[in-house]
């Protein structure tokens, strides 16, 4: 591989020889003005970045001449041994062969401990060399899907399309902590094995990011583009809601021309095909005022922050041209927030009953009908999902009908507690959303789809009728690190569970427990209850499946395997 680079370091009393070593380097007081100069000559930009930003940051600017191409904020390393390599794709942007210059924006100056990492600024490809293998580090979760390297979290434009699924993200390429945002993209034909694709969308700068959004296809040509187009759905921070399409097969996108396609004060939102008019509606999250807001009663208004929040739906028959149809809010404006959802489930056991769902970020819903203009509650908000599970979506147009979902799970996976990582953040195992009539009211059950069953290797406990004795003894050989655990006890009620350091208690008679590195999804009293537990920090010396229960409790049946990871 050919490399050609110039590298131009300034300061105002700098003069001379340039030092080498880090302690010649370090010795330097004087700020510097760093430039790099390179050849676009291969896929991707290589940047050193150190795990702590809060230290120093710099805000780095991509220029083709003159012209700023993009921006990032990194943290430089301050020692060789100190940073790991992000690899940025630089397809997208039309810069094969050219000159480019990287250095920081409007003139900052950046102290002289971060010549040498800056130095090390590169072209090369898509897998630089690391210290280790990065799928295979200690605190890396091994059956969910996180990003090989960077900051995790919304999922967004999950969709089924062509036999693939296709689940893209709130993505940091430039660090482990939330910023810069983009939209990584995972492709999956089974639901359980991700392989991780390239930057699927791509900020314009730092002040104007890709944020959350939905999926679809555009199976009628509503737009022009052909039958069967890929579609996602974006806030972009600086604009506005916005549309994008792939000729491709989901792998990039091309914004169309009328973009922003809704201005307003809001964000993330989803789009979905009503057939009983023929049109889009487009839900998402706003914040303001509107007819329905002001007809609260003051009290309730001033029982929320988010004075104004409703859940505004916008029509269109072409994809382009967006028209305001209606809002939905509720008294308790805490249900009404972030990343909403609209979609229509059936009713388990009553053939053609169905019903609404409006779901938020919050894990809570609405259960009612739409009547293509705005949503009517029947009940709600309920709420029966917890923990460390945030920012949900389910697919779009998943042939079979299953309605199924993935969540953000919030892992604190940072450098004071997990050191030397490169991934922070990931996402839950999909389950499938069903509503059943459960003491004579509608709710979403929760489980996992079955392909989970994929992830199972060795059988390491099988049981029936334990006392607490006996439960004790079968799970003595048990030590294991990725564990499904399918546990039912003789009585419903509140029962303690806990799994390699991390609580799994739930109320109910029976659960399904997968416990991964770092968290636990579980779901107990047939799906009603479902939360995602972290692992306490002392929770990493208890690799053993421990299962404590009352001294009058008994076991009516107990099940353990061995999980395998999906990076192997």
């Amino acid at each position: 591989m050919k490399l050609i680079m110039r590298k131009f370091l300034t300061a105002g009393m700098l003069f001379g020889t340039l030092p080498t070593s880090v302690a010649e380097v370090n010795s330097i007081e004087a700020p510097l003005l760093l430039s790099t100069t390179i050849t676009v000559n291969d896929s991707h930009l290589i940047v050193p970045v150190s795990n702590y930003p809060k230290d120093d940051t710099v805000v780095l600017g991509l220029y083709d001449g003159s012209k700023l191409i993009q921006n990032f904020i990194v943290s430089l390393p301050k020692s060789e041994d100190a940073y790991w390599l992000a690899s940025y794709p630089l397809d997208f942007f039309g810069l094969g062969g050219k000159e480019i210059t990287i250095k920081p924006i409007d003139g900052q100056v950046v102290s002289p401990v971060y010549r040498k990492a800056f130095g090390l600024i590169r072209m090369g490809d898509d897998q630089p060399e690391t210290r280790d293998d990065d799928y295979a580090q200690p605190y890396r979760n091994q059956f969910h899907a996180s990003s090989r390297h960077g900051w995790n979290n919304d999922p967004n434009g999950l969709v089924y399309h062509d036999g693939k699924y296709h689940l893209y993200y709130q993505y940091n390429p430039f660090g482990i902590f939330w910023g810069n945002m983009h939209w990584g993209h995972f492709e999956s034909t089974d639901l359980i094995h991700w392989k991780e694709k390239s930057i699927s969308l791509y900020q314009k700068t730092v002040k104007d990011m890709a944020f959350s959004g939905g999926g679809f296809v555009d199976f009628n040509n509503s737009a022009g583009l052909g039958k069967g187009t890929q579609f996602v759905a974006f806030t972009s921070t600086g604009r506005g809601e916005c549309l994008a399409y792939s000729l491709d097969g989901g792998q990039t996108f091309t914004e169309l021309p009328e973009n922003p396609v809704v201005k307003h004060n809001g964000r993330d939102p989803k789009v979905l095909w009503y057939a009983a008019e023929e049109k889009w509606v487009m839900a998402l999250y706003d914040s303001d005022a509107c007819p329905e807001t002001e007809a609260l009663a003051p009290s309730a208004k001033s029982n929320s922050k988010y004075v104004n929040a409703n859940i505004a739906f916008y029509e269109s028959k072409d994809l382009r041209k967006w028209e305001r149809s209606g809002a939905f809010t509720d008294a308790d404006r805490d249900a009404i927030y972030e990343c909403p959802e609209l979609f229509q489930l059936d009713i388990e056991g009553k053939p053609g009953e169905s019903r609404w769902i409006l779901y938020g970020a919050q894990n809570r819903y609405f259960i009612g009908d739409f009547n293509g203009k705005t949503f009517v509650k029947e009940s709600g908000p309920h709420g029966s999902t917890h923990g460390a599970f945030y920012a949900a979506q389910t697919f779009s147009d998943i042939p079979d009908g299953r309605r199924i979902q993935i969540g953000w799970v919030r892992t604190d996976s940072f450098e004071k507690r997990f050191p030397n990582q490169v991934v922070n953040q990931s996402f839950t195992l999909p389950h499938e959303m069903t509503l059943r009539e459960t003491g004579g009211e509608l709710r979403i059950h929760f489980g996992p789809v079955k392909e989970s069953e994929r992830l199972r290797g060795k059988q390491l406990a099988n049981g029936k009728k334990l006392t607490w004795t006996k439960a004790y003894t079968l799970l003595q050989n048990c030590e294991n690190e990725l564990t499904e655990v399918l546990i039912e006890f003789e009585n419903a009620g509140e029962h303690t569970v806990l799994i390699n350091g991390i609580d799994a208690s739930f109320e109910g008679r029976s659960a399904r427990i997968f416990t991964d590195r770092t968290f636990s999804e579980i779901y107990a009293n047939d799906g009603l209850f479902y939360e995602v537990r972290k692992r306490s920090p002392e929770g990493f010396k208890l690799n053993r499946t421990q299962i404590g229960i009352g001294p009058n409790e008994r076991l009516k049946s107990l099940k353990v395997y061995r999980l395998k990871s999906i990076w192997k």
